[in-house]
């Protein structure tokens, strides 16, 4: 009947006037929570409201990003060993600079060997004569590690230790007896565009607080970042003609995906329309945290050997690369080195490209008035995930005339590459 229904709906009016109520107090009651580093509540919660919004916040809190356990679990993988170790160019590299440097370097010294993975590096060194190894990773693939160490006769040599090495340095948690140092310190820490998941600063750490002063050193002990153009006018070029099709929106849709982060992948030398620029290197052994994160400045002139187009003598720019070289270059050694460029055998690391948006902003350069394409170059880690990497770029085209440069074209892009 008419009554009864006007007192449901009474009824339920007045239930959502107290879950309005509740829900008012229960932001109220977050908010405060939010702002008190203790928990503390100011008095406006029930001890309910304070138990669901204290739960809320754990869940919250929880629910954050832990780019550490994330790190180090992903190398608990046998497949990225696996890639790793069938790189030549890398696994090689290794080998041959220590191998190559047993009496000058590794014979009866004491190596740390920091993410030491599956303990090829660490193997490498005993065979070059150290007399004492300390191999550290923080996955579980250390179980593999020592079974390798032991499998292969180096027990007698090479300790395994897991752990996080700065935690390992403030426990003292490493094999090292009361005046023992770090002769040398073996790693390698290099990711994508060479900084990507930030590993270097962890061996710093070690490098600062346990390597023997003066006489020890960091191996590799030397790090360049380069930067150089392509022009990939065939995958530009490919969706005018899609078997017979004219798909040119779909160039547009690509461009818009490619410019929005930053790329990994094997560029091919004949896509390479500038000279290789070193942007900045590194001596391992001296460089600081803060170092870490950079602006350089680049110059790029266009290759000899590169054809412009007839019509107009011009070359588009369409991406920079960013790759980088490796050097075992210690006084009185016998120097090793490696590259990750597109001249070079391909590695696991390939190349970081960064798209420039070549349909409405594309650096072009002239070969015949000699022009150049030059600005700063920055690279930082994420301020959300610092093993992540943040790149920008301040470019300008132009050339020198009679005395003064003349610009032609400017702009600037910003690319990451996300863990």
């Amino acid at each position: 009947n008419s009554d009864g229904e006007h007192a449901l709906v009474e009824e339920l009016k007045a239930k959502v006037s107290l879950l309005e109520a509740q829900l008012a107090r229960a932001r109220t009651c977050i908010s405060s929570l939010a702002n008190d580093e203790e928990g503390s509540s100011s008095g406006s919660c029930s001890d309910d409201e304070e138990k669901i919004t204290r739960t809320v916040t754990k869940i919250s809190n929880k629910s954050k990003p832990d780019n550490d356990t994330y790190y180090f679990s992903s190398y608990s993988n046998t497949s990225i060993h696996e890639t790793m170790l069938r790189d030549t160019v890398r696994t090689a590299g290794y080998e041959s600079a220590i191998l190559s440097n047993s009496d000058t370097l590794f014979r009866n010294k004491i190596v740390l060997d920091i993410g030491c993975g599956t303990g090829v590096l660490s193997m490498f060194c005993a065979k070059a004569g150290a007399k004492k190894v300390i191999a550290v990773d923080n996955s579980d693939i250390l179980v593999q590690a020592k079974e390798n160490v032991k499998l292969n006769g180096f027990d007698d040599v090479i300790i395994c230790v897991r752990g996080k090495i700065e935690t390992l340095i403030q426990t003292n948690g490493l094999p090292l007896e009361k005046g023992e140092t770090v002769d040398v310190l073996v790693s390698e820490w290099m990711g994508y565009a060479l900084f990507f998941e930030t590993m270097l600063p962890s061996v710093m750490v070690a490098r600062d607080a346990i390597m023997t002063p003066r006489t020890g050193t960091m191996y590799p002990n030397i790090a360049k970042v380069f930067l150089e153009g392509t022009n990939d006018k065939e995958r530009l070029a490919y969706w005018d003609n899609v078997h017979g099709l004219n798909m040119a929106p779909m160039r547009d849709r690509m461009i818009s995906e490619l410019t929005q982060e930053a790329w990994v992948e094997i560029v091919d030398d004949d896509c390479i329309v500038t000279n290789r620029d070193e942007t900045i290197a590194f001596d391992l052994n001296t460089c600081k945290d803060e170092d870490l994160d950079f602006e350089a400045p680049f110059e790029l002139t266009l290759r000899n050997d590169i054809t412009a187009t007839a019509a107009d003598n011009v070359v588009e720019v369409h991406q920079l690369v960013v790759s980088f070289d490796i050097d075992f270059a210690v006084q009185n050694t016998t120097k090793v080195s490696f590259s990750t460029g597109c001249q070079s055998t391909p590695t696991h690391w390939k190349q970081a490209v960064l798209w420039f948006d070549v349909i409405h902003n594309c650096p072009v350069l002239n070969r015949q008035k000699g022009d150049v394409m030059r600005g700063i170059f920055k690279m930082k880690r994420n301020a959300e995930n610092h093993r992540a990497v943040d790149m920008a770029v301040v470019w300008e085209t132009g050339r020198n005339s009679e005395g003064s440069w003349k610009r032609t074209m400017d702009g600037s892009i910003k690319r990451s590459l996300i863990a």
